[in-house]
């Protein structure tokens, strides 16, 4: 059987970041952020950093050709414990987390076009959904994967579009003023802003999770991380700007229904409830690539430590990873309180990308340490300003990656695991 190509690897790249976070996030930014240019310019930086991080993740899968993502990354470049700990905070606060946000921002959609429906149950049929077409091999996975994909990017164009042609009733600023425009990138209300946008673009680096499963892997990986990441910036600067032009801000400050808020003041609400279900099934994309890319790293993980064996790859699906994955995001589906949860997943996930970016610097060659020294940089200013606004999201984060990266050091000093690194 073939192995999934550029296509499937791009695909899976585009949908993992294009997901609730640009369909939710800009309610958040807006409080905070009064003007166009402001927006705009938050969504360029995440994008530039995203690409940075793409180039180096490219650099070490090259170096590193394996499946596991940062687990197997951290794992190679700087110790076992580090890996466990990467591993763990993807397989739980990567995926699960925002399999759960995803699966509640579709069913908030489709509740928005379908009031009958409840908002918890439809997320749990999503998640069951998605993990029965992802239970069957991984060419199922990569065919369902494109299908969702070329179905969200067709209603992503479509609104920019309609937004573009319809008068719209945006009141934000768009003359920019340097004054305050910015002189905003210093302050603390802009690094928490960037914590929504890196989780919106948080993805970009999805292929790597199954690098072994690709066909040309180490090209495929590279081409894919970088085209998905160009493409997904420019779309979401182009959305951005169209919630921007069709609703006016009071409108949005605080909300989670971007989407659909901005269709019914573009379109009025009967439209407007078609638009929001096509945007829910938009989202079934990446609620499917959580569920393709998550399960990699828990099979990655029992290749390295035999006490995980029973979640090793089995056939061409990791099947036992998957279902757990889905059982865990069907509980914080219960539980998730958006807000608190991004602050408090998306810390101790920029802290392991930015530890790969890190150790790019130790390759061997030529690397790219122009876009690892402004992937660390932005990495840490967010990190470190954002503990000055939201203290205790941030710090349990980092409290969180520290206890998984103890946990590793107990763990990976086993005998076991010592003889199976090193065979």
């Amino acid at each position: 059987m073939p192995k999934p190509g550029l296509a499937a690897a791009t695909s899976l790249v585009i949908a993992s970041m294009i997901g609730t976070g640009v369909f939710t996030s800009l309610g958040f930014q807006l409080v905070t952020l009064q003007s166009a240019p402001q927006i705009l310019l938050l969504w360029a930086v995440g994008g530039i950093v995203a690409l940075c991080g793409a180039l180096c993740y490219s650099a070490v899968a090259k170096a590193y050709p394996r499946s596991g993502g940062e687990h197997h990354f951290l794992s190679e470049l700087f110790h076992p414990a580090l890996g466990f700990m990467a591993g763990l905070l993807s397989a739980i606060t990567g995926f699960a987390v925002p399999t759960a946000l995803t699966a509640l921002a579709l069913s908030n959609y489709l509740h928005v076009a379908f009031p009958a429906l409840p908002v918890t149950p439809t997320a749990l049929a999503v998640i069951l959904l998605g993990t029965l077409a992802h239970s069957i091999s991984s060419t199922t996975s990569a065919r369902v994967q494109l299908a969702s994909t070329c179905l969200k990017l067709l209603l992503i164009l479509g609104f920019i579009a309609a937004a573009l042609s319809f008068p719209g009733k945006g009141d934000i600023r768009w003359t920019p003023d340097f004054s305050t425009d910015f002189t905003a990138i210093g302050t603390p209300a802009f690094a928490v802003s960037l914590y929504y946008v890196f989780y919106s673009y948080s993805g970009w680096n999805a292929a790597i999770y199954g690098l072994e499963e690709w066909d040309r892997p180490t090209r495929t990986v590279r081409l894919a991380l970088i085209v998905g990441t160009l493409g997904v910036t420019l779309l979401y600067l182009a959305l951005n700007a169209s919630f921007l032009r069709a609703a006016p801000v009071e409108a949005l400050q605080g909300r989670l229904e971007i989407g659909a808020i901005s269709a019914q003041h573009l379109f009025g609400d009967r439209a407007g409830q078609v638009i929001s279900a096509l945007f829910a099934a938009g989202l079934f994309a990446s609620v499917s690539a959580l569920l393709w890319a998550g399960p990699r790293v828990l099979a990655a993980m029992a290749d390295h430590l035999p006490t995980l064996g029973f979640l090793t790859l089995h056939g061409t699906a990791p099947r036992l990873p998957l279902w757990l994955q889905a059982s865990l995001a069907a509980v914080l589906a219960l539980l998730s309180s958006f807000r608190e949860l991004v602050l408090y997943t998306q810390t101790g996930l920029t802290l392991c990308t930015l530890l790969v970016a890190a150790g790019v610097l130790r390759l061997p060659g030529p690397k790219p340490v122009v876009p690892a020294g402004i992937f660390l940089a932005f990495t840490s200013f967010v990190i470190v300003r954002s503990i000055v606004d939201q203290p205790w999201e941030v710090s349990a984060g980092l409290a969180t990656a520290l206890a998984c990266a103890f946990l590793g050091l107990f763990l990976t000093r086993s005998p076991s695991h010592s003889s199976t690194s090193s065979s």
